[in-house]
């Protein structure tokens, strides 16, 4: 494991760390795709006077910033394996149209590629190179050490998830919190977190989020195959197979049946 997780966030799905009582400004969020990043940004954008920004680099990467400021809060998001996975084949973001055409089950099993498919969706392209990178691969899709390509799915998502939880060793604010725990109750987290972060509620009351931006999302191929509603036997074992089991207990997620 990357990092010691109190149990407090197994308890409650969330956890908040202040380095010191700087007035926060800024604050960005990270975490895989599908794992409701972009309601947690917009939930926060809507509701507590601080700014919103990309500074720190593609909120799907692994963490690569130069530096963190002192006012600036990082939230890390992070969701359920199995509910992930179904999504991440329903809206496959960024994914070889290779990989879109494919059935859920060859999906979770396939060498997993990235490709720069939107390039306005990725600030750090440098003006340098930029119109010379659309369709090509999408090098943050790719192993941050070994540079080898993920041999599937669950490669990327162990990796990620933990370079991401590895943010708690860093000296930063951060909030560490559950896809579901804002899912459920956006208002409610909203209303947390102002208090917890000593913020301002921006407006006169909270707002809720109505438009979702993974609604907005297109796939890249005719045919494919039916997302389905839950994973069968050998997909779930192949799933547990590929996890790292101790992090995901550690993150509140037990797989166990039933």
């Amino acid at each position: 494991m990357s990092a010691t997780i109190p149990q407090v966030f197994r308890d409650t799905g969330l956890y908040p760390r202040r380095v010191d009582r700087t007035p926060l400004k800024q604050f960005q969020v990270l975490g895989e795709r599908a794992c409701a990043t972009n309601l947690v940004r917009k939930v926060i954008d809507k509701n507590a006077q601080i700014m919103r920004t990309e500074a720190l680099g593609w909120k799907h990467a692994t963490p690569h910033m130069v530096a963190i400021p002192r006012d600036f809060l990082i939230v890390c998001v992070v969701r359920n394996a199995e509910n992930w996975a179904l999504s991440m084949h329903k809206r496959p973001w960024h994914a070889d149209p290779a990989l879109q055409r494919l059935t859920f089950s060859e999906f979770l099993r396939a060498p997993w590629r990235g490709i720069v498919d939107r390039p306005a969706d990725f600030e750090e392209i440098h003006p340098e190179i930029a119109g010379r990178v659309e369709g090509l691969e999408m090098e943050f899709d790719r192993h941050p050490i070994t540079g080898r390509a993920f041999q599937n799915l669950f490669e990327l998502r162990r990796v990620k998830q933990a370079a991401l939880v590895g943010m708690l060793n860093r000296d930063c604010n951060m909030l560490l919190v559950q896809a579901e725990r804002v899912q459920a109750d956006p208002e409610g987290f909203s209303a947390w977190f102002n208090d917890t972060f000593d913020l301002k509620l921006q407006g006169e009351r909270i707002k809720g989020v109505k438009r979702r931006l993974g609604n907005r999302f297109n796939l890249s191929v005719d045919e494919r195959g039916e997302t389905p509603e839950r994973l069968n036997n050998d997909d779930r074992a192949f799933m547990l197979s590929q996890l790292d089991l101790d992090l995901e207990s550690a993150l509140g997620y037990d797989y166990s049946p039933g």
